[in-house]
């Protein structure tokens, strides 16, 4: 875009089609031309450099928001700006991260910023709360944990206004900072309202889940850690502002014994190594996080592995050099130690001695794994002997061969070969899963077990992950569940029959609708559809994930999708003699098919069938009558109950469209 003057409505169609776009330097340059035009009347000036502070905020800016803060608060002195005088002081936050995170920014020029914050939120009656969490994190910064605790707590005792961050976004950061200074157990309890669900936001829980992996691992909660990577690696991945909180994940693999893991995200993500568009904070968490892993490979003797056009051993002389620079350029900004500290501390971290399962392609493939048995006749036999009776328990008493299962995974893991360890494994599930009420602990052995078979049969590593996804699955560990169907159902032989994977791709979308990932789970249902298209037998799995994929694509509004899928699943209950389920897919179908119209549909292209003159223009008319139809003479309560609710919502359509009352 030029500098020629263009009106106000050019600017706005020109502002929404730059908001579209991804976060990063394409918009930023866009939104950077746009604020260039001549003779933009003030408002609309103030609302292009406010789109623009966001996009070098969010999008890798740097400090070069600094000319388009000094332009946007000039024009809000000069001006009535009205509603919008809130939304430029928010942003003056975003600006002191900024400059706090640049160690190119000098601390005279961030302290003078961060006066310029406090005066005029003074002057505008906003609560200091805010600006003392700034002031924090500056501390923090420069590693004085006293002066971090001191203004941390001068804050939280000021009151909240409308400019006070989110919970969510306050016990991140007073979470963050306990933890920096090595307070594992209150870094944790700041951050569980957020790990628990309580408060969330755009960012949160993404990054609380990153920052909890280490702590939660140094407090000896590897279950929850393992969650946090599970629910929370998914949240960040695709977010090149997050990429940090993705080094922190990959970091955790390989200390959590699963560097091939590490390996798959970091090749997921290898081109962001050559993009240093983003702050030097980020840069700097994100490939720290990498060099942890490349580090530990390396140690292993797999210098050589590939990592994009590179190698683990070239890649880490790379980045080991650009860490020093960025740490030499904190430690002059700051005077002092305290980032190159830090930076050291977590380089140095090692692998932990008990593995954390996370799923499939954890560890690499075993060198001579046999060769490192201890030869210990006792212990072998003693382990013998508890297999055996534990397998003798199987099938009438399981919780005792459960107790002596494990006694022989503890006795039999360094004495016995893989294989046999894996049996064990595979065995300890099965008396596990007899019993219900056990998902949590049959999760953790399926995973423990699919760890065992890992090198030796992919068809079992992938049984048992899924064995502990369905498990997850059937207590709502939506976030975990998911993960390990992903892992599990991207292999290329599932050990299943089609009728079984069905469910079970079923079970995935389930998790994934849960997650409101609802494009992801119409794939899923979908797909295992597709598994028992032709299975007369299976026709109510096949009615119900129509229903599912129908109610998924309502909720990404893909409404003539979602249309045809109620009512096919509607005629496919109907034929498996489910008249309930029937009924309230036609409802369902019924309420999109007077959308539709409302939105603009011709009615013939949304009918259903013929029916009665008043639903010629009315579909949803005869959609309803089939759904009483389904429901005469109803045999229970449940039924009873449905046939009230059809009539009801009938009489509230047929409201609506100004018509009568229906006729019972």
């Amino acid at each position: 875009m030029n500098e020629t003057a263009i009106d106000s409505e050019d600017i706005a169609g020109e502002l929404a089609r730059c908001r579209t776009m991804p976060r990063g330097r394409g918009r930023i340059e866009s939104l950077e031309a746009l604020a260039e035009v001549a003779g933009l009347e003030p408002r609309s000036a103030a609302e292009v450099l406010l789109a623009l502070v966001e996009a070098y905020t969010f999008g890798g800016g740097g400090n070069s928001g600094l000319a388009a803060y000094t332009r946007l608060l000039r024009i809000h002195d000069e001006y009535e700006l009205g509603s919008m005088s809130d939304a430029i002081h928010w942003s003056l936050k975003w600006l002191a991260i900024g400059l706090i995170d640049d160690p190119t920014v000098s601390l005279t020029t961030v302290r003078h910023w961060l006066d310029q914050i406090e005066s005029r939120y003074r002057d505008r009656g906003y609560s200091p709360r805010p600006v003392l969490a700034l002031r924090a994190r500056l501390a923090r910064e420069l590693g004085d944990a006293g002066a971090t605790r001191a203004l941390l707590d001068a804050a939280t005792a000021a009151p909240r206004d409308r400019m006070a961050d989110c919970l969510a976004c306050e016990h991140s950061e007073w979470g963050t900072g306990s933890a920096i200074f090595g307070a594992d157990a209150l870094a944790l309890a700041q951050w569980r309202p957020v790990l628990d669900g309580d408060f969330d936001c755009l960012h949160e829980p993404h990054r609380v889940y990153a920052r909890a992996l280490i702590p939660l691992v140094r407090t000896g909660d590897a279950v929850a850690a393992r969650r946090a990577h599970l629910v929370g690696y998914p949240l960040v991945r695709r977010d090149s502002g997050l990429r940090s909180a993705v080094g922190e994940h990959i970091e955790f693999c390989v200390l959590s014994g699963n560097p091939a893991r590490g390996m798959e995200i970091l090749a997921a993500h290898v081109d962001w190594l050559g993009d240093r568009g983003f702050g030097a904070a980020d840069r700097l968490g994100f490939i720290t996080g990498v060099c942890v892993l490349l580090r530990q490979v390396d140690a292993q003797g797999r210098g050589g592995l590939p990592v994009g056009v590179s190698t683990v051993e070239s890649l880490l002389a790379e980045l080991d050099s650009e860490i020093a620079r960025l740490c030499a350029a904190a430690d002059a900004r700051n005077g002092n130690g305290a980032v190159s500290g830090r930076v050291a501390r977590r380089l140095a971290r090692r692998p932990l001695d008990q593995r954390i399962p996370l799923g499939l392609h954890g560890g690499f493939p075993s060198r001579g794994a046999e060769s490192d048995i201890e030869h210990d006749p006792a212990a072998v036999a003693a382990a013998h002997r508890m297999a055996d009776l534990g397998a003798a328990l199987l099938a009438d008493s399981p919780d005792a061969a459960e107790d002596q299962l494990r006694q022989a995974l503890s006795v039999g893991a360094q004495v016995l070969p893989a294989e046999h360890t894996a049996r064990l494994s595979a065995q300890l599930v099965s008396a596990i899963s007899s019993r219900p009420g056990r998902e949590g602990r049959l999760a953790e052995a399926a995973l423990q077990a699919a760890a065992r078979w890992e090198d030796i049969s992919a068809a079992d590593a992938v049984h048992h992950t899924l064995i502990a996804a369905r498990a997850l699955h059937r207590v709502s560990a939506h976030g975990e569940a998911a993960a390990l169907f992903e892992q599990a159902l991207a292999e290329p032989d599932i050990p299943y029959p089609d009728s079984e994977l069905a469910v079970v791709r079923g079970e995935f979308g389930d998790s994934l609708r849960a997650l409101d990932r609802h494009r992801e789970a119409v794939e899923q249902f979908v797909l295992a559809f597709g598994l028992v298209r032709a299975e007369p037998a299976r026709i109510r799995l096949r009615a119900e994930l129509a229903w599912s994929a129908a109610a998924a694509l309502d909720a990404c509004e893909q409404d003539r999708r979602a249309l045809a899928a109620y009512l096919h699943a509607a005629k496919l209950f109907g034929r498996a003699g489910l008249r309930v389920r029937r009924a309230r897919c036609l409802r369902s179908a019924a309420w999109m098919q007077r959308w539709l119209v409302e939105q603009g549909a011709a009615p013939s292209t949304v009918r259903g069938r013929t029916g009665s003159p008043d639903s010629a223009e009315r579909p949803w008319l005869d959609t309803m009558a089939a759904a009483l139809a389904a429901l005469a003479e109803p045999e229970d309560a449940a039924a009873a109950a449905e046939l009230a609710l059809t009539r009801e919502q009938l009489g509230r359509m047929r409201e609506l469209d100004g018509l009568a009352p229906p006729t019972v």
